[in-house]
């Protein structure tokens, strides 16, 4: 291990004795190389242990919506495919009546559709090809445009966008427009299938679907396929396992912490104008500058961007609307914001459910992976805290 990020290591091995989450993998990079990745306690602890490797493979969670859908979206404006305020209507048939018809790409991107923040769409049906109309039936939670609400059905809208729009699976776009191109050969829907991964690589998060369970429960509605045990290869998300057959817009996705350094990389190359293959530098910087000005949270094209002071649980793949079925495990107090305090103002990330986190800063030319299976055990600590943590010693320790 480098020494240089020993203070950051630290604040790892610190959570793991205190028992924050049985595993992590923590990785920094420039837009060079890698400088640092590192792998400390167990892939799972039950049924029986096992050692985390920093190659194994995570449920990426919600870092599935910029890591996959938006970078494919914004590679589709690049080729001329969509314009970002296009109405959705354009491709999407039974979007064209009332408040549904203004709602845009960029509304979707940027959590400002109005569609409600989840439903458990796998109650109304587990056919894939029947949850678009299940969703266009919800009411909308507010106008579109007037307020950012973090909701997952937007993004299970995008992935079905993207279906659309080229003609292939969720599964081929993302590989054709973002994975392939990165050489990103480790990330990807369904891995024990696309990837013919070792199930021993599976990092696992929690059985039974418990807390999905817990949020139908108190919706007032009713599932009867739950899966048993820990489903390696299944993502967590019960949207994505359930409706959509562990490929969706919103979650879905399993990496190693390599691949996100390398794709977050490949950001900072494009912000540099040296990726242009990839991304242009002018579609990079709208995608993570204020695209929400004016409303109640600031998010960019996927991404979560600079706000000032404390932030709330939007910020940590949880809403508003949520509340009611996260009530018994959520506080509504503010939050430390999960990149820390020393990252730059031009920093953009994301967070994902299960325990996992990228934070990419052009101005200090950093990537910062944080993989957990947070989710594996009951922790009272937490998380976002020991996130901030990690990112500030990461910069401290690299003498930013």
């Amino acid at each position: 291990m480098s020494t240089i990020l020993e203070n950051a290591w630290n604040v790892i091995q610190e959570s793991l004795e205190l028992g924050a989450f049985p595993g992590a993998v923590a990785g920094v990079a420039n837009h060079k190389q890698t400088l640092f990745l590192q792998a400390g306690g167990f892939s799972r602890i039950k049924p029986t242990k096992r050692v985390l490797h920093h190659n194994d493979l995570f449920d990426l969670a919600s870092l599935t919506k910029p890591v996959a859908t938006a970078t494919t979206l914004l590679r589709l404006v690049q080729l001329g495919k969509l314009s970002l305020d296009q109405p959705v209507s354009t491709h999407l048939r039974g979007w064209s009546d009332g408040d549904y018809s203004q709602i845009t790409v960029r509304h979707l991107l940027t959590h400002s559709s109005g569609l409600p923040a989840w439903f458990p769409v796998y109650t109304q049906t587990t056919n894939g090809d029947e949850v678009l109309a299940v969703i266009s039936k919800l009411d909308l939670a507010y106008r579109p445009g007037i307020r950012v609400e973090y909701s997952c059905l937007g993004y299970i809208v995008l992935g079905i966008l993207i279906e659309q729009i080229t003609n292939l699976t969720l599964e081929q776009a993302t590989q054709d427009l973002v994975f392939q191109p990165l050489a990103m050969n480790e990330t990807a829907y369904l891995p024990l299938k696309t990837l013919k991964a070792n199930p021993e690589r599976l990092v696992c998060n929690e059985a039974d679907s418990v807390i999905e369970k817990g949020m139908t429960s108190r919706a007032g509605l009713s599932f009867d396929g739950w899966r048993e045990g820990y489903g390696p290869g299944t993502p967590n998300d019960g949207n994505a396992c359930y409706a959509l057959g562990g490929i969706s817009g919103n979650a879905g996705l399993f990496g190693t912490a390599g691949d996100l350094l390398t794709f977050g990389q490949a950001w900072l190359r494009a912000l540099q104008g040296k990726e242009s293959g990839f991304l242009s530098p002018s579609l990079a910087r709208l995608a993570i500058s204020n695209q929400t000005p004016g409303l109640n949270i600031a998010r960019g094209l996927g991404w979560v961007v600079f706000t000032d002071g404390l932030i709330t649980k939007e910020e940590m793949s949880l809403s508003p609307s949520m509340t009611p079925y996260f009530a018994p495990v959520t506080r509504l107090m503010p939050r430390p914001r999960s990149s820390g305090e020393l990252l730059s103002k031009q920093a953009f990330g994301h967070t994902g459910f299960t325990g996992t986190s990228l934070w990419i800063d052009p101005e200090k030319d950093l990537v910062i992976v944080l993989l957990t299976n947070h989710l594996h055990i009951t922790s009272k600590l937490d998380l976002n805290t020991i996130r901030a943590k990690f990112h500030n010693a990461v910069v401290t320790d690299l003498g930013l």
